[in-house]
Parts: structure tokens; C-alpha cells; sequence
């Protein structure tokens, strides 16, 4: 007996009517397709969701880092900021400081070249002291008429008749200043306070009255005087303070004696005087001290000769300028 062929080959034979494995697998196991299918989506999901944990995270650390790093960057940023801003504050300071400088050296020079192109000029300075008075107008006629400028230390006077004397001197263009107020030795020199006070109110009398604010200085019986208890460097220092120069004098008229000199005596003074200064220097540069006090009035009187004197020497009559000469004198105790 003839034993017939099996045709399960054929099964596996796609173009078998049953078709391939996985068809006649899918055809007889239904349930089979579905579990599979749910099996595949679980693990797709496993995975997508691990991979968006993680991608998450990762781009939470990359955030996390930017941020700190911008944080780190801007205080870095402002650090830097701040340095350059302080070095630039401290570049434009020395910069202001040397143009400060450079400023005060020029200014300096200035100076000097003005005073070493003036030494050739001969000066006097006509100084009178404790003014104003009934004499002042007399003065200032004098001046006028010769076209020169005098130097005219005052001190207060109470009386309101004097304002007239006090703006005057101004108005005219003469140099206004300082005497003291009350010109008493013991009230004045009594103490650093009380050479303060007294300062204060004559020169705000001489600005109340005129609108000036004298800069210039002259202590009562000069900077050497042997009248004062206290130090005359204290009150030196108060000046210096205050920005104010003080100027004595090296030609004294001497009509200050109690005794009233005559016109030519006074004429006299003023001449021997400077030619007994020791040096040609100190004979180029003089200043004068006469006094504005009504009962002196010889010392009006010589005023007109002894401007004609000195001008026949070559002195120019000068008012008292940032380049006069500090006429001091050495003896200051």
C-alpha cells in the first residue's frame, strides 16, 4: 500500500492558502494578537517614559547650570564693573590733582616772571593807618590830583559820618584794609579769641559798608610789637587761615610821635629812610607808613612833595597787589 505525503510543508509556503507562521499564528490565536499588542505599548511606554524622566532631569541640570553660571558671570561682571569704575575715580582724581597742580605751578611762575620783569621798576606804597578821619578826604585829593593810588589800613570807626570816607576809598580805587577794629592793644592782643572777634567785626563793617571784603592786614603797632602777652605766631596763623596777608612797613614817616611833626621833618623821614635800607633790593620795593588821624595834619601837608620826590627817583606809586613784596618784619616774637 502506497503511503501518501504529508502537506504540512505546505502550511509554511506564503503562498500556501493557510499563508506564513505568523499569519496562521495570528488566525488561530486571537488573543494571542491582543496580548501582544498590549505587551508592546506597556514596554513603549516604559521606555518613553524613562527616556522623558530622564530628559527631564537632564534639562532641569542644564538650566540649573546656566543659572548659576549666569549668576556666577554677573557677579563677576559686577566685580570687574566696580573695579573699572573705581580705578577710572581714581585716574580722574589724580588727573584733577595734577591739573591742580600744574595750575598752582603756573600761576607760581607767573608770578615770579611777573615780579622778574618788575624789578627793574621801582615801587612805593603810600600806607596810612587809622583812618578814616577828618583828614581822609584831604588825602584822597591828593592822590587824585596825582593820578596815584594809595593803601589805606582802617579800623571802625563808630560815627556814621565816616561811611562816606569808607566808600570813598573804594569807589576811588585805592586799597582797602584791615587795622583792627577797636585798635586797643589790650583788647585785641588779650587772647586768640579776642583777636578773632575783634577781626570779624571790622571786617564786616568795612563789607557792610562798601560791599569789599579786605584781604590785607595790619597789626596795631606792627607784627613786631612788644605790647602783645601772646604770641604774635598765633595770630599770624589765624590770618593764614582766613586767607589774609599782613604787611608792616621798612620806611616809617614818623609822624605817629606824640609830638606833631613838621611838614619837613616828615618830608626828611620818608627819604633818609630809604636810603638807609640796607640793600638795593629792599631800596627798589618801599612801603611807607603815615597816618590818617585828624591832628595829623603835616602829614597832608608833605604828601605833595614827597610823592614829587619819589617819583623824581623813579618809583612808581603803586596800590598793594597779589605781586607786592610781603613787607614783613624779621623780629616777630
Amino acid at each position: 500500500m502506497t503511503k501518501k505525503k504529508s502537506n504540512q510543508k505546505k502550511s509554511f509556503n506564503k503562498h500556501s492558502e493557510c499563508g506564513t507562521i505568523e499569519s496562521v499564528y495570528r488566525v488561530k490565536s486571537p488573543w494571542a494578537k491582543l496580548t501582544s499588542a498590549l505587551f508592546t505599548v506597556f514596554m513603549l511606554s516604559i521606555a518613553l517614559c524613562y527616556r522623558g524622566s530622564g530628559s527631564a532631569e537632564a534639562e532641569l541640570n542644564r538650566i540649573s547650570r546656566e543659572i548659576l553660571v549666569s549668576g556666577v558671570q554677573m557677579n563677576a561682571y559686577d566685580s570687574i564693573a566696580g573695579e573699572i569704575r573705581r580705578e577710572e575715580a581714581r585716574r580722574e582724581e589724580i588727573r584733577v590733582s595734577s591739573e591742580v597742580r600744574e595750575l598752582k605751578e603756573a600761576r607760581r611762575k607767573s608770578s615770579e616772571e611777573v615780579r622778574e620783569s618788575t624789578t627793574s621798576v621801582k615801587k612805593a606804597y603810600l600806607t596810612f593807618d587809622d583812618g578814616p578821619s577828618g583828614n581822609t578826604d584831604r588825602i584822597l585829593d591828593i592822590l587824585d590830583e596825582y593820578n596815584v593810588k594809595g593803601n589805606f589800613f582802617v579800623i571802625g570807626r563808630f560815627s556814621d559820618a565816616y561811611k562816606d570816607q569808607y566808600k570813598r576809598i573804594i569807589e576811588d580805587g585805592h586799597v582797602m584794609g584791615m587795622h583792627s577794629y577797636s585798635h586797643s592793644y589790650a583788647e585785641i592782643y588779650e587772647s586768640a579769641d579776642a583777636f578773632t572777634a575783634d577781626l570779624n567785626h571790622i571786617q564786616y563793617v568795612i563789607y557792610d559798608i562798601t560791599g569789599y571784603v579786605p584781604t590785607i592786614y595790619r597789626f596795631p603797632g606792627g607784627s613786631s610789637n612788644l605790647v602783645s602777652p601772646v604770641s604774635m605766631y598765633e595770630f599770624i596763623d589765624i590770618l593764614d587761615k582766613r586767607g589774609i596777608v599782613y604787611y608792616d612797613w621798612n620806611v616809617n614817616s614818623g609822624d605817629a610821635d606824640s609830638l606833631l611833626l613838621s611838614k619837613e621833618q616828615i618830608i626828611d623821614n620818608v627819604f633818609t629812610g630809604i636810603n638807609g635800607l640796607e640793600t638795593p633790593e629792599d631800596r627798589n620795593e618801599v612801603m611807607i607808613l603815615f597816618h590818617d588821624l585828624a591832628q595829623k595834619t603835616t602829614t597832608v601837608d608833605a604828601l605833595p612833595a614827597i610823592i614829587e620826590g619819589l617819583q623824581a627817583q623813579g618809583y612808581v606809586i603803586a596800590p598793594i597787589d597779589d605781586y607786592t613784596k610781603m613787607i614783613q618784619h624779621p623780629n616777630v616774637r
